[in-house]
């Protein structure tokens, strides 16, 4: 008897680039078949709206301030991710049970007691006609956990699906970067400092370019590594306990004053040093190390990270998986172990208090 459901999973990350969807079929436990993955990029116009907006707010009162703002981005945000589900579902020839939303994470205040995600699941529901399932942090959050990050137990299943008996560290750089720890029963993970995030607004502020592609002008510059070691001492990269980071948490200024191509050298050296340190502080030494998200496209920043770490280091790309829509699958696996009342987040993995399930189920249709 297959107990299988066929879910969609949908993510925007804290690039703010875009959408990425992805069609998957599973148990919710051990049987996973990834059907088809796609790529909706946000009109220039409404990244820089949403940008802004984020920007301009740093809590709820802020939000509260700003509503109309908000409902008028938040419809915009939904209708897009509308779009690409259309999509993605015409050019399957599945029927999509259910729907894993994230949506766009705006704050994210875990010690205050909330994590904001903007995406009007209710208007996502009578658009597309499907269950959907979002809100997927706020219950690890009400257990006093960090409400990220949420896609370990999804990690799990690929590198069992891999058929990898080794310890294994799955390194996800995405706006922030995030590990993921996993050997025999044990699973481990936390967010471990920037990702792409320095390096992308430093050159959305200065240039208008929304990302270094390759690493090619991080490659051209000269890393400052006085101006590193000064900042490095900061004693918010020191912090030892398991903090779940906001975007807005890392500031790109002390660069200022550099050259261009320097100050992208530096920040990029600056985050793979970052990366590099709090994966040897956590994790085993013998980890063979799994890159995906769109920070392994920056071959300066991996290059940087191989010789700071001198692990093995693979593209989770040679196990035939785009290492693009890790996310995004993931949030349709989420989606499907949350309406099967399922555990989403643990202890060593969130901080929450116990193994929690999450998720909020909307039908509109």
């Amino acid at each position: 008897m297959d107990n299988s459901f066929i879910a969609l999973g949908l993510m925007s990350g804290t690039s703010l680039d875009g959408i990425d969807a992805s069609i998957i079929k599973s148990d919710g436990e051990n049987n996973l078949e990834i059907i088809d993955n796609k790529y909706f990029n946000y009109p220039e116009e409404f990244k820089k709206r949403l940008s802004n907006f984020i920007l301009n707010v740093n809590n709820r009162a802020d939000i509260e301030e700003n509503i109309s703002d908000y409902k008028s981005l938040e419809r915009d945000l939904t209708l897009y991710h509308s779009k690409i589900s259309k999509k993605i579902i015409s050019e399957n020839n599945f029927k999509i049970q259910i729907i894993g939303f994230h949506g766009q994470t705006i704050i994210h205040k875990p010690k205050d007691g909330y994590s904001i995600q903007m995406g009007d699941a209710n208007l996502l529901s009578q658009e597309l006609k499907e269950k959907v399932i979002c809100n997927f942090r706020a219950n690890d959050i009400k257990n006093k956990g960090e409400g990220a990050p949420l896609t370990p137990i999804y990690h799990k299943l690929l590198i069992k699906k891999f058929k990898i008996n080794n310890p294994t560290l799955i390194l996800n750089i995405g706006g922030i970067s995030n590990c993921t720890y996993c050997y025999k029963n044990i699973l481990s993970a936390r967010d471990i400092g920037p990702g792409n995030v320095l390096i992308d607004e430093y050159l959305k502020k200065t240039k208008g370019i929304n990302y270094d592609q390759n690493g090619h002008i991080a490659s051209s510059g000269n890393i400052n590594k006085d101006i590193i070691n000064q900042f490095y001492e900061h004693e918010f990269y020191n912090v030892q306990e398991k903090h779940s980071f906001d975007r807005k948490e890392f500031d790109f200024n002390f660069v200022k004053g550099l050259e261009f191509e320097d100050a992208v050298a530096t920040l990029t050296y600056f985050t793979a040093l970052l990366i590099s340190q709090n994966i040897k502080k956590n994790f085993e030494n013998e980890t063979e190390i799994i890159l995906c998200g769109g920070g392994r496209k920056n071959f300066t920043l991996v290059d940087h990270i191989k010789k700071l770490l001198k692990y093995k280091i693979r593209l989770i790309d040679e196990f035939n998986i785009n290492g693009d829509f890790i996310e995004s699958q993931a949030f349709a696996y989420l989606s499907i172990r949350s309406y099967l009342k399922k555990i989403i987040s643990y202890p060593n993995t969130t901080n929450v208090l116990n193994p929690v399930t999450g998720g909020e189920i909307k039908i509109n249709y």
